[in-house]
């Protein structure tokens, strides 16, 4: 009786030592992990994404492959995320705008915009409004006197409707009644290479990729877009913020699970994750070199966050009359 009392006392202890979570946790990742990125490669989405991916499987001792799956404005990507085991061995990292822009320019998406497990906020793009260097002004009251003196002659280079850049563009028209002619490109790349040939005169573009083009003096830097706040990106270019504008509405970067991940693979992608944002090393190499603007924080921090930029997301969307299908 004694025996089968200790032998009874033993399995339930083992039991309940198999099915702690520290232990799961520490067991993860036993196999190499998927990161689907919903955009395509050598964007910045992709360059982040594969550095933290290379960090994390050098400190794990397990792969972790990255998966593009870009187009449709980042649907295909997020719906094979959605459709993911939610077994803490496919995550997922999209942009801003594929997590918040899409549910409200699309009449209907293949997949629950609100159906994925936040894990950790990456990063922001600090954006900057820039104008030819030939344009005759320096701040945005010069350049909305400009416009208004020419209606709807000045133009607005943007990388597509419903991108970015348009959205400003909607937003600035809606609340001055400004009017500039809107000229859509196929992609941040052919909007570059078309502001840099004067084609266009104003845009707005991350303050890492138009850095060279206004150390060169081909473009100059009207107002940076980092809310209150200031930079070192973009020396004393003076915040959009600080001139009288409130909108700030930028791109960032986002770590989610598909819908049902367990909290263990959620808090142990958090915390190693947050660690490389607050490892001077990493941001560096992999943040500071873009523009990047380190996030970090948690679950519930990410949960609010997203929120938060759905609502003016809705707003930029209704202004603009956004519609991708």
């Amino acid at each position: 009786m004694m025996r089968f009392a200790r032998t009874a006392s033993l399995l339930v202890l083992l039991s309940c030592i198999s099915g702690s979570p520290s232990l799961h946790a520490q067991a993860y990742p036993s196999k190499p992990i998927r990161m689907l990125i919903p955009l395509p490669a050598a964007s910045l989405t992709d360059l982040v994404g594969r550095a933290i991916s290379q960090a994390l499987a050098e400190s794990w001792g397990q792969p972790i492959v990255v998966e593009n799956r870009a187009g449709a404005n980042g649907t295909i990507g997020m719906e094979a995320c959605s459709r993911a085991a939610p077994d803490g061995y496919t995550i997922c990292m999209p942009d801003g705008n594929v997590m918040t822009l899409n549910p409200y320019a699309y009449t209907k998406l293949p997949y629950d915009p609100l159906g994925f497990v936040p894990v950790v906020p990456v990063a922001e793009l600090e954006q900057s409004i820039v104008v030819k260097a030939a344009l005759p002004v320096n701040n945005m009251k010069e350049l909305l006197d400009y416009a208004r003196a020419k209606p709807g002659q000045v133009t607005w280079g943007s990388a597509g409707a419903g991108s970015t850049m348009h959205l400003y563009l909607e937003w600035l028209q809606a609340k001055t009644g400004v009017r500039f002619n809107h000229v859509p490109y196929k992609g941040p790349a052919e909007l570059l290479r078309a502001m840099a040939a004067g084609e266009v005169e104003v845009t707005n573009l991350t303050t890492g990729t138009i850095a060279p083009f206004v150390r060169s003096g081909k473009l100059r830097m009207i107002a940076v877009v980092t809310g209150a706040k200031r930079t070192a990106f973009a020396g004393d270019t003076p915040s959009l913020v600080s001139q009288g504008f409130e909108l700030d509405f930028r791109n960032w970067l986002l770590l989610v699970f598909p819908k049902g991940t367990p909290n263990e693979f959620v808090n142990r992608w958090n915390t190693d994750v947050n660690k490389l944002l607050a490892d001077p090393a990493f941001v560096q190499k992999v943040m500071t070199a873009q523009a990047l603007t380190p996030m970090g924080g948690s679950p519930q921090e990410l949960a609010n966050t997203l929120e938060q930029k759905r609502k003016l997301a809705a707003d930029l969307a209704r202004m603009a009359n956004l519609k991708y299908d």
